[in-house]
């Protein structure tokens, strides 16, 4: 037997979030989306966030190396 690729979850949304959804020709796909969207938005935040810190090590570096 094949494994499933997708899971069920359950999600509480408010009455206007429900509302919105539903016009939406496709909730699956439009939720889906949203998720991804969400995950592409993190994925750029730790990757700013990781360069910010070298960046931030290397002018530490940088001004110790100047004062000498």
């Amino acid at each position: 037997m094949a494994t499933r690729k997708t899971e069920k979850v359950n999600v509480w949304l408010t009455p206007e979030q429900v509302a919105w959804l539903k016009t939406k020709e496709n909730v699956s796909e439009t939720v889906r989306a949203m998720v991804t969207e969400a995950m592409n938005l993190d994925r750029l935040r730790d990757s700013v966030n990781k360069g910010a810190a070298k960046t931030k090590g290397k002018a530490a570096a940088s001004r110790r190396t100047a004062k000498r």
